[in-house]
């Protein structure tokens, strides 16, 4: 798929939020957010330790967004206009051998228990029915993340207990994900 096949939205609203395409600026929020142990502690891997780490997965975002035409977006509050306070959006993904879009959010600490997720979430959600629902909508998370499944499932996503499995890309010896999805 290439970028003019996607009518993806390069920059949106919710009610709170500006959701915008990622950029080379976004590096230090990267490293912020991504370094963070609170706001990692359900990542199995947990949070990043090198500078180099949040390059690279900023590289790999701003790369998906000029190969695909849409991915991950910067999150700012409209009334703190450039702060970046968390990430989130849709980008391709693969799960049990399909290709899939993931569903993705992710806040500072200090963005949490608003229903900003939520607003993330549902953007993300509306812009994947709109312009990507040939492939199947998903949302993975650890069993104990509760918060994450209530997001999953305000936008919109089911509970999908015969998706669960291991993310290839997790550590040795972490559990199952707990799949969410639409359009599967």
């Amino acid at each position: 798929m290439t970028g003019a096949a996607v009518h993806f939205p390069v920059a949106t609203t919710s009610d709170r939020l500006l959701l915008r395409a990622v950029d080379e600026h976004d590096l230090d929020a990267v490293w912020r957010l991504h370094s963070d142990p609170a706001a990692n502690r359900f990542i199995p891997a947990g949070p990043m330790t090198e500078r180099a780490q949040a390059q690279e997965r900023l590289a790999a975002w701003t790369d998906h967004w000029a190969v695909r035409g849409f991915g991950y977006w910067a999150v700012e509050e409209l009334t703190n206009p450039g702060v970046v306070i968390g990430f989130g959006g849709v980008r391709s993904s693969r799960w049990l051998d399909r290709e899939t879009v993931n569903l993705y959010y992710r806040l500072a600490p200090a963005g949490w228990g608003r229903g900003l997720a939520t607003e993330i979430a549902v953007a993300g959600t509306e812009a994947w029915r709109a312009t990507l629902a040939d492939r199947p909508l998903i949302a993975h998370t650890m069993p104990d993340n509760v918060a994450s499944q209530r997001t999953a499932t305000a936008a919109g996503l089911a509970r999908r207990p015969d998706l669960d499995a291991h993310d290839p890309n997790d550590p040795p010896g972490t559990g199952l994900h707990l799949v969410f999805a639409l359009g599967w």
